[in-house]
């Protein structure tokens, strides 16, 4: 049997993982590229022998072209084919604006913009040759909307995450090729458990999300098999908001 493939940057742990999981779930033969390629084979490991077809960890950093194109070529010459990616990759340092190097803002872009880039094209280019459609998802944010003085070059990058995912939705389009964005929410991962999970914070979410909690990394990956599914060929060049409803409460 031939199973879909999915390949999901930065999806050793966290949100990415969580995506990965539920494709796996959905029977998916799963390829991990992140720039920790240990973690990914860990994590690729993990998801086999929780059920999953096949799935591989390989090492990239999607800033560097190259590496993307050997990292194309890899699943290819294992799989043959690319039904779905995943751009999760990204960053955010979290430094004031005014502090902020040139150095540093000028990373962000490549790993969270210029990297999605990369891979969207070169994922493209194969889809558009296999000539059997495709899905491409781009993992944006609510800082385009919700911005922050720590926050600022991270805002920045997802709302042209959103830009380059409108331009890929009105590129591919016309080959039966998707493109979306999911904009998470208050999202609980092992970097932010240590706060939400303390008493306070866990009650004032109950306050913050109409849903009464705070979003778990299968919630985006839930949203993310949703957008891949066949049921889902007419969205394009949309951000899908997966929150709990935060961002329509602090709307008013």
């Amino acid at each position: 049997m031939n199973h879909p493939v999915l390949i999901i940057t930065g999806g050793a742990q966290g949100i990415g993982l969580g995506i990965a999981r539920c494709f796996a779930r959905k029977q998916y033969s799963v390829v991990i590229a992140d720039m920790k390629e240990a973690q990914a084979r860990e994590a690729a490991a993990q998801l086999k022998a929780e059920g999953a077809p096949d799935a591989m960890g390989i090492g990239c950093d999607i800033t560097q072209r190259d590496q993307v194109e050997s990292a194309v070529a890899r699943v290819l010459e294992q799989f043959g084919r690319i039904d779905v990616l995943v751009n999760n990759a990204g960053i955010s340092p979290f430094v004031d604006v005014m502090e902020l190097a040139p150095e540093l803002f000028d990373k962000v872009m490549n790993v969270n913009l210029t990297g999605g880039f990369h891979c969207a094209q070169l994922v493209g280019r194969h889809m558009i040759e296999r000539n059997e459609g495709g899905r491409i998802i781009f993992i944006s944010s609510l800082a385009p909307k919700f911005s922050q003085p720590s926050q600022v070059e991270y805002s920045a990058s997802k709302a042209g995450v959103e830009g380059l995912m409108r331009g890929f939705a009105t590129a591919l389009g016309k080959h039966g090729i998707t493109s979306n964005a999911i904009a998470p929410g208050m999202i609980l991962t092992p970097l932010t458990a240590h706060h939400w999970t303390q008493p306070g914070p866990a009650e004032q979410i109950k306050s913050l999300v109409p849903v009464g909690r705070i979003g778990v990394p299968e919630d985006i990956g839930n949203a993310c098999v949703l957008l891949a599914s066949p049921e889902a060929a007419y969205i394009n060049g949309h951000v899908l908001t997966v929150d709990g409803g935060f961002s329509v409460l602090i709307k008013g």
